[in-house]
Protein backbone atom coordinates (compact mmCIF):
# COMPACT_ATOMS: atom_id res chain seq x y z
CA UNK A 1 0.00 0.00 0.00
CA UNK A 2 1.42 3.06 -0.81
CA UNK A 3 3.13 5.58 1.89
CA UNK A 4 1.01 8.96 2.58
CA UNK A 5 3.39 11.43 1.02
CA UNK A 6 3.86 14.49 3.66
CA UNK A 7 2.72 17.68 3.05
CA UNK A 8 5.00 20.91 2.47
CA UNK A 9 5.41 22.70 5.47
CA UNK A 10 3.12 24.02 7.31
CA UNK A 11 1.57 20.80 6.14
CA UNK A 12 -2.13 19.36 6.21
CA UNK A 13 -3.45 18.34 9.63
CA UNK A 14 -3.85 14.43 10.20
CA UNK A 15 -6.08 12.92 13.56
CA UNK A 16 -3.46 11.20 15.42
CA UNK A 17 -5.21 8.21 16.79
CA UNK A 18 -4.03 4.86 16.69
CA UNK A 19 -5.13 3.32 13.00
CA UNK A 20 -5.20 -0.04 12.23
CA UNK A 21 -2.52 -2.03 10.52
CA UNK A 22 -2.08 -1.52 7.00
CA UNK A 23 -5.65 -0.15 6.81
CA UNK A 24 -6.79 3.77 6.05
CA UNK A 25 -5.79 6.49 8.25
CA UNK A 26 -8.60 8.15 10.85
CA UNK A 27 -7.70 11.52 9.00
CA UNK A 28 -8.81 12.39 5.15
CA UNK A 29 -5.94 13.20 2.78
CA UNK A 30 -7.79 16.24 1.33
CA UNK A 31 -5.82 19.15 0.54
CA UNK A 32 -6.43 21.78 3.40
CA UNK A 33 -8.09 24.61 2.36
CA UNK A 34 -5.99 28.02 3.39
CA UNK A 35 -7.10 30.37 5.73
CA UNK A 36 -8.51 33.12 4.52
CA UNK A 37 -5.89 36.56 4.08
CA UNK A 38 -8.34 38.47 6.58
CA UNK A 39 -8.67 35.78 9.39
CA UNK A 40 -8.14 37.04 12.38
CA UNK A 41 -5.92 37.42 14.91
CA UNK A 42 -7.03 37.18 17.91
CA UNK A 43 -5.47 35.10 20.65
CA UNK A 44 -8.37 34.31 22.84
CA UNK A 45 -11.04 31.16 22.71
CA UNK A 46 -14.25 32.01 21.89
CA UNK A 47 -16.87 32.76 24.39
CA UNK A 48 -19.71 33.85 22.30
CA UNK A 49 -20.29 29.81 20.40
CA UNK A 50 -23.21 27.99 20.16
CA UNK A 51 -23.16 24.96 22.92
CA UNK A 52 -23.93 21.78 21.07
CA UNK A 53 -25.52 19.12 23.32
CA UNK A 54 -22.73 16.41 24.35
CA UNK A 55 -23.13 12.87 23.24
CA UNK A 56 -23.70 10.31 26.28
CA UNK A 57 -22.09 6.82 26.00
CA UNK A 58 -23.86 4.07 26.74
CA UNK A 59 -23.05 3.06 30.94
CA UNK A 60 -21.32 -0.34 30.74
CA UNK A 61 -20.71 -0.30 34.35
CA UNK A 62 -22.20 -4.02 35.38
CA UNK A 63 -20.14 -6.46 36.56
CA UNK A 64 -20.02 -8.48 33.61
CA UNK A 65 -19.10 -5.71 31.28
CA UNK A 66 -15.72 -4.71 33.16
CA UNK A 67 -14.95 -8.17 33.95
CA UNK A 68 -15.05 -8.65 29.97
CA UNK A 69 -12.84 -5.63 29.10
CA UNK A 70 -10.30 -6.38 32.05
CA UNK A 71 -9.63 -9.90 30.64
CA UNK A 72 -9.83 -8.73 27.26
CA UNK A 73 -6.74 -6.29 27.38
CA UNK A 74 -3.92 -8.81 27.86
CA UNK A 75 -0.68 -7.93 27.23
CA UNK A 76 -0.37 -9.24 23.95
CA UNK A 77 -3.34 -7.59 22.96
CA UNK A 78 -1.85 -3.81 24.17
CA UNK A 79 1.34 -4.33 22.52
CA UNK A 80 -0.83 -5.25 19.28
CA UNK A 81 -2.47 -1.69 19.31
CA UNK A 82 0.79 0.11 19.65
CA UNK A 83 1.94 -1.77 16.86
CA UNK A 84 -1.32 -0.64 14.46
CA UNK A 85 -0.24 2.56 15.21
CA UNK A 86 3.08 2.28 13.70
CA UNK A 87 2.28 0.29 10.76
CA UNK A 88 -0.44 3.08 9.82
CA UNK A 89 1.66 5.70 9.51
CA UNK A 90 3.31 4.16 7.60
CA UNK A 91 1.45 2.59 5.02
CA UNK A 92 -2.08 3.94 5.49
CA UNK A 93 -3.37 6.07 2.76
CA UNK A 94 -6.03 8.74 3.50
CA UNK A 95 -9.76 7.79 3.36
CA UNK A 96 -13.20 10.27 3.93
CA UNK A 97 -13.58 8.59 7.21
CA UNK A 98 -12.84 12.10 8.41
CA UNK A 99 -13.63 15.70 7.78
CA UNK A 100 -13.14 16.52 3.98
CA UNK A 101 -10.84 19.27 4.58
CA UNK A 102 -9.17 21.51 7.95
CA UNK A 103 -7.44 24.84 7.38
CA UNK A 104 -3.73 24.62 7.19
CA UNK A 105 -1.90 26.28 10.00
CA UNK A 106 -0.37 29.62 9.38
CA UNK A 107 1.47 32.21 11.59
CA UNK A 108 0.15 34.95 13.60
CA UNK A 109 -0.32 38.47 11.23
CA UNK A 110 1.37 39.79 13.96
CA UNK A 111 4.70 37.74 13.14
CA UNK A 112 4.07 37.10 9.61
CA UNK A 113 7.43 37.99 8.80
CA UNK A 114 9.60 35.82 11.53
CA UNK A 115 10.81 32.91 11.16
CA UNK A 116 9.25 29.84 12.48
CA UNK A 117 9.81 28.04 15.63
CA UNK A 118 11.91 25.05 15.63
CA UNK A 119 9.94 21.98 15.91
CA UNK A 120 10.53 20.87 19.21
CA UNK A 121 11.85 17.27 20.06
CA UNK A 122 9.91 14.88 22.54
CA UNK A 123 11.18 14.27 25.23
CA UNK A 124 10.71 10.71 27.67
CA UNK A 125 9.94 11.71 31.03
CA UNK A 126 9.64 9.77 34.14
CA UNK A 127 5.72 8.41 34.82
CA UNK A 128 3.05 10.94 36.48
CA UNK A 129 0.66 8.53 38.23
CA UNK A 130 -2.77 10.66 37.13
CA UNK A 131 -1.59 10.40 32.42
CA UNK A 132 -1.91 7.08 31.30
CA UNK A 133 -3.45 5.31 28.10
CA UNK A 134 -6.69 4.36 27.38
CA UNK A 135 -7.16 0.68 25.17
CA UNK A 136 -10.34 0.14 23.89
CA UNK A 137 -12.17 -1.66 21.07
CA UNK A 138 -14.01 0.39 18.38
CA UNK A 139 -15.69 -0.83 15.42
CA UNK A 140 -14.09 -4.16 15.85
CA UNK A 141 -10.51 -2.93 16.16
CA UNK A 142 -8.61 -2.71 18.98
CA UNK A 143 -7.02 0.84 19.86
CA UNK A 144 -5.02 2.80 21.95
CA UNK A 145 -4.92 6.42 23.07
CA UNK A 146 -3.66 9.00 26.09
CA UNK A 147 -5.57 10.54 28.71
CA UNK A 148 -4.87 12.02 31.81
CA UNK A 149 -7.69 11.87 34.83
CA UNK A 150 -9.19 15.52 36.26
CA UNK A 151 -10.79 16.35 39.21
CA UNK A 152 -14.47 16.34 39.04
CA UNK A 153 -17.63 15.73 41.63
CA UNK A 154 -17.32 12.47 40.95
CA UNK A 155 -13.37 12.06 41.47
CA UNK A 156 -13.59 9.33 38.64
CA UNK A 157 -13.05 11.14 35.79
CA UNK A 158 -10.34 10.90 32.73
CA UNK A 159 -10.03 13.59 29.71
CA UNK A 160 -8.87 12.40 26.10
CA UNK A 161 -10.06 13.09 22.61
CA UNK A 162 -13.68 12.56 20.90
CA UNK A 163 -12.60 10.13 18.47
CA UNK A 164 -11.07 7.98 21.23
CA UNK A 165 -14.40 7.25 22.37
CA UNK A 166 -16.44 7.25 18.76
CA UNK A 167 -16.12 6.57 15.27
CA UNK A 168 -18.64 6.27 12.33
CA UNK A 169 -21.70 6.11 14.55
CA UNK A 170 -19.86 3.46 16.72
CA UNK A 171 -19.39 3.75 20.50
CA UNK A 172 -15.90 2.26 21.88
CA UNK A 173 -16.35 -1.05 24.25
CA UNK A 174 -14.23 -2.73 26.67
CA UNK A 175 -12.20 0.40 27.01
CA UNK A 176 -10.08 0.23 29.87
CA UNK A 177 -7.66 3.09 31.74
CA UNK A 178 -3.80 2.22 32.90
CA UNK A 179 -2.12 5.24 34.44
CA UNK A 180 1.39 5.80 34.79
CA UNK A 181 1.43 3.43 31.77
CA UNK A 182 4.92 2.23 31.16
CA UNK A 183 7.24 0.18 29.62
CA UNK A 184 4.95 -2.73 28.59
CA UNK A 185 3.35 -2.73 32.16
CA UNK A 186 -0.15 -3.72 31.00
CA UNK A 187 -1.40 -3.23 34.60
CA UNK A 188 0.55 -0.39 35.21
CA UNK A 189 1.68 0.50 38.84
CA UNK A 190 -1.91 1.37 39.88
CA UNK A 191 -3.57 -1.19 38.37
CA UNK A 192 -6.46 -0.99 35.22
CA UNK A 193 -9.59 1.26 35.40
CA UNK A 194 -12.46 -0.60 33.49
CA UNK A 195 -14.69 2.59 31.68
CA UNK A 196 -18.63 2.91 32.61
CA UNK A 197 -19.73 5.74 30.66
CA UNK A 198 -18.20 8.89 29.54
CA UNK A 199 -19.53 12.25 27.48
CA UNK A 200 -18.45 13.37 23.93
CA UNK A 201 -18.42 17.45 23.47
CA UNK A 202 -21.22 18.19 20.96
CA UNK A 203 -20.13 19.39 17.50
CA UNK A 204 -17.63 16.89 17.30
CA UNK A 205 -19.91 14.43 16.01
CA UNK A 206 -22.70 17.02 14.59
CA UNK A 207 -20.28 18.84 12.57
CA UNK A 208 -18.34 15.51 11.06
CA UNK A 209 -15.79 14.54 13.19
CA UNK A 210 -14.95 18.95 13.67
CA UNK A 211 -11.33 18.65 15.55
CA UNK A 212 -12.35 21.39 17.67
CA UNK A 213 -14.81 19.86 19.55
CA UNK A 214 -12.33 16.66 19.38
CA UNK A 215 -12.70 16.31 23.59
CA UNK A 216 -14.58 13.88 25.69
CA UNK A 217 -14.86 12.94 29.47
CA UNK A 218 -14.93 9.30 30.26
CA UNK A 219 -15.76 7.93 33.44
CA UNK A 220 -13.99 4.84 35.45
CA UNK A 221 -15.40 2.76 37.74
CA UNK A 222 -14.30 2.07 41.45
CA UNK A 223 -11.50 -0.54 42.30
CA UNK A 224 -11.76 -3.48 43.82
CA UNK A 225 -11.28 -1.76 47.16
CA UNK A 226 -14.32 0.71 46.47
CA UNK A 227 -11.18 3.50 46.01
CA UNK A 228 -11.94 5.97 42.89
CA UNK A 229 -9.12 7.01 41.04
CA UNK A 230 -8.60 10.15 42.13
CA UNK A 231 -7.94 9.29 45.65
CA UNK A 232 -5.30 6.48 44.26
CA UNK A 233 -3.66 8.35 41.62
CA UNK A 234 -4.69 11.91 41.72
CA UNK A 235 -6.13 14.21 39.23
CA UNK A 236 -5.38 17.31 37.33
CA UNK A 237 -7.61 21.27 37.56
CA UNK A 238 -9.07 21.89 34.74
CA UNK A 239 -9.69 25.45 33.09
CA UNK A 240 -12.15 26.42 30.59
CA UNK A 241 -12.03 29.42 27.81
CA UNK A 242 -8.08 30.29 28.19
CA UNK A 243 -6.10 32.23 25.91
CA UNK A 244 -4.82 30.72 22.65
CA UNK A 245 -1.79 32.06 22.61
CA UNK A 246 -0.12 30.59 26.33
CA UNK A 247 2.42 28.77 27.63
CA UNK A 248 2.15 25.08 27.94
CA UNK A 249 2.74 21.80 28.04
CA UNK A 250 1.45 18.26 26.42
CA UNK A 251 1.78 14.82 27.68
CA UNK A 252 1.31 11.43 25.66
CA UNK A 253 2.13 8.08 24.75
CA UNK A 254 3.03 8.51 20.70
CA UNK A 255 4.10 4.89 19.42
CA UNK A 256 4.88 5.81 15.41
CA UNK A 257 8.47 6.19 13.60
CA UNK A 258 10.81 6.99 16.54
CA UNK A 259 8.21 5.95 19.56
CA UNK A 260 6.67 2.53 20.34
CA UNK A 261 3.75 4.08 22.75
CA UNK A 262 5.75 2.56 26.08
CA UNK A 263 6.93 6.03 27.61
CA UNK A 264 5.15 9.10 28.73
CA UNK A 265 6.82 12.06 26.33
CA UNK A 266 6.76 15.64 26.69
CA UNK A 267 6.82 18.81 24.45
CA UNK A 268 6.91 22.59 25.92
CA UNK A 269 6.58 25.83 24.91
CA UNK A 270 3.95 28.52 23.96
CA UNK A 271 0.98 27.27 21.74
CA UNK A 272 -0.47 29.67 19.22
CA UNK A 273 -3.85 29.79 17.66
CA UNK A 274 -4.46 27.54 14.64
CA UNK A 275 -8.15 28.25 14.95
CA UNK A 276 -10.68 29.99 16.94
CA UNK A 277 -10.98 26.70 18.35
CA UNK A 278 -7.65 25.25 17.98
CA UNK A 279 -4.40 25.75 19.33
CA UNK A 280 -1.17 24.19 18.06
CA UNK A 281 2.70 23.69 19.34
CA UNK A 282 6.29 22.92 17.27
CA UNK A 283 6.21 19.36 18.52
CA UNK A 284 7.39 15.80 16.48
CA UNK A 285 4.77 13.60 18.40
CA UNK A 286 2.50 11.24 16.59
CA UNK A 287 -0.27 8.58 16.82
CA UNK A 288 -0.79 7.49 20.29
CA UNK A 289 -0.92 10.78 21.71
CA UNK A 290 -4.53 11.66 20.89
CA UNK A 291 -6.16 12.68 24.19
CA UNK A 292 -2.45 13.71 25.80
CA UNK A 293 -2.87 16.10 27.80
CA UNK A 294 -2.42 19.98 27.59
CA UNK A 295 -1.57 22.08 30.98
CA UNK A 296 -1.10 25.52 31.54
CA UNK A 297 2.22 25.92 32.55
CA UNK A 298 5.65 24.04 31.85
CA UNK A 299 5.05 20.34 33.82
CA UNK A 300 1.92 18.29 34.64
CA UNK A 301 1.47 20.11 37.62
CA UNK A 302 -0.52 22.82 35.91
CA UNK A 303 -4.09 22.50 34.87
CA UNK A 304 -5.70 20.97 32.18
CA UNK A 305 -6.98 23.00 29.10
CA UNK A 306 -6.82 21.32 26.19
CA UNK A 307 -6.16 17.40 24.63
CA UNK A 308 -4.14 17.13 21.99
CA UNK A 309 -5.97 15.62 18.69
CA UNK A 310 -4.05 15.94 15.50
CA UNK A 311 -0.61 16.78 14.13
CA UNK A 312 0.69 18.16 10.60
CA UNK A 313 1.48 15.55 8.18
CA UNK A 314 5.15 16.71 8.01
CA UNK A 315 5.38 15.70 11.61
CA UNK A 316 6.11 19.24 13.23
CA UNK A 317 3.37 20.38 15.27
CA UNK A 318 0.81 19.09 17.35
CA UNK A 319 -2.76 20.47 17.66
CA UNK A 320 -5.67 20.14 19.80
CA UNK A 321 -9.24 21.86 20.74
CA UNK A 322 -8.55 24.48 23.13
CA UNK A 323 -11.86 23.42 25.45
CA UNK A 324 -14.43 26.20 25.78
CA UNK A 325 -18.28 25.60 25.70
CA UNK A 326 -18.84 22.56 24.27
CA UNK A 327 -16.51 20.77 26.41
CA UNK A 328 -17.40 22.38 29.47
CA UNK A 329 -20.64 20.71 28.84
CA UNK A 330 -19.54 17.66 28.45
CA UNK A 331 -16.88 17.95 31.40
CA UNK A 332 -20.05 18.73 33.82
CA UNK A 333 -22.29 16.02 32.50
CA UNK A 334 -18.82 13.14 32.77
CA UNK A 335 -18.60 14.71 36.04
CA UNK A 336 -22.74 13.79 37.55
CA UNK A 337 -22.04 9.68 36.26
CA UNK A 338 -21.61 7.87 39.72
CA UNK A 339 -19.70 5.02 38.97
CA UNK A 340 -19.61 1.36 40.96
CA UNK A 341 -17.15 -0.99 41.69
CA UNK A 342 -15.50 -2.76 38.38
Amino acid sequence: MPSLVPAPRPGRLRISALALAGAAALFSGAAPAALAATAPADTRSSTSEIVRAPVTLPETGSPDATARARAHWTPERMAAASLASAAADDDAVPTSSGPSSRPAAQPLAASAATAAPPISIAQRVTPVSHIGRIFYTLNGQDYACSANVVKAANRSTVATAAHCMTAKGAFATDAVFVPGYHDGDHDGDYGTWPVVGGVVAGGYTEDNDDLGDDAGFEVVALDADGRNIQSVVGASPVLFDQPLVKEGTVYGYPAARRFDGESLQRCRGVFQRESADQINLPCDMNEGVSGGPIFAGDDANGAQYADEDARYDDYSHILGPIWQANEHTAYDGAARIQPAEG
